[in-house]
């Protein structure tokens, strides 16, 4: 993601930790990997594309419900308090402003932002994947490069996000990082101008509410990219409303290509996959072979190198007598 001197303020002010995470994915070699059946992860190949679901359709709604009501119970308390204080004193009347547009924008948070989830992966993890997620969702593992997350995404249109696991204890603590760096960047935010800090306060809160989970699911490590259709559109999406599990919905199709006009680098199969980890299950040898000869289509190199079995070993779920 290339970061221009407005976004990085922004992110040094109001998003304590971030710089962080995406200098270091920057400056080293990380990997991402998306768990899933063998059935979607074969359709992600072979379609070459990534689909994005409605927030409202996935586990993920009841997480942005949980990131909005943080917001709610920390921005009411005292540490909401300090806040509300330190941005009043730079422009008078942006609690009022900033609660006002959070309040018509709550609920288009929810109903219309479109998500692919993915987790940062080990490289102690190449050989096995990550049990707590096998058994979460799903047998088959795509492990991918870290190209298309640095790249400039404002092209694009799509965004990605680290995923915070915060207690209200622990969004009361990030709250009080961002109000310190308030108060000791007072005169950078009164000239950028009353606008600019409204707009940096609707994006911290917009982040908070996508991408924060419950503490106990931190073993995720989960990066999330989003899209917002109705905010802008992105010439790597394709709509279609397809049915799933019995429910119709709209999805959003992000090609995977090489195409650096419209924001897309090292996203095609061959620069973006890293590997496949096959998960624990009932016949990894037919998977193994089925998934070599896809990549083999799609032109990657040493697909049989590219595609390694899981060493866990699968565990029946029949009752002992």
């Amino acid at each position: 993601m290339e970061i221009d001197d407005n976004t990085l303020k922004f992110i040094q002010i109001f998003c304590p930790g971030l710089e962080d995470e995406y200098w270091a994915d920057k400056n080293k070699p990380k990997k991402f990997v998306y768990y899933t059946s063998a059935d979607t992860a074969m359709k992600v190949l072979r379609n070459q594309e990534l689909w994005f679901r409605n927030a409202t359709v996935m586990n993920d709604f009841s997480e942005i419900a949980y990131g909005l009501g943080l917001i709610r119970v920390v921005f009411q308390g005292p540490e909401g308090d300090r806040f509300w204080t330190a941005v009043e004193c730079i422009f008078p009347g942006t609690r009022e402003r900033a609660s006002e547009l959070f309040s018509e924008s709550k609920h288009d948070w929810q109903l219309e932002t479109y998500i692919a989830c993915v987790s940062f992966h080990k490289p102690e993890e190449d050989k096995r994947g990550r049990l707590s997620m096998w058994r979460a969702y799903g047998d088959t593992a795509l492990v991918i490069n870290n190209t298309p997350l640095l790249a400039d995404t404002n092209l694009l249109g799509v965004f990605s996000i680290p995923v915070l696991y915060l207690s209200e204890e622990g969004l009361t603590e990030y709250l009080s990082k961002i109000t310190t760096a308030i108060l000791n960047n007072k005169d950078y935010l009164q000239s950028v101008g009353q606008e600019t800090l409204d707009n940096y306060i609707h994006q911290m809160l917009f982040w908070r509410a996508i991408a924060t989970k419950h503490p106990g699911f931190a073993e995720e490590k989960e990066w999330r990219f989003y899209y917002r259709p109705n905010v802008r559109k992105s010439a790597g999406m394709t709509e279609e409303t397809v049915v799933l599990g019995g429910v119709p919905q709209k999805i959003f199709k992000l090609k995977l290509a090489h195409e650096p006009e419209i924001g897309l680098h090292g996203a095609d199969i061959p620069s973006l996959l890293d590997r496949i980890i096959i998960g624990p299950t009932e016949f990894p040898y037919v998977s193994y072979k089925a998934f070599v000869a896809e990549l083999e289509g799609l032109g990657v190199t040493d697909a049989v190198s590219k595609v390694v079995v899981s060493d866990i070993p699968l565990r029946s779920t029949g009752r002992h007598k």
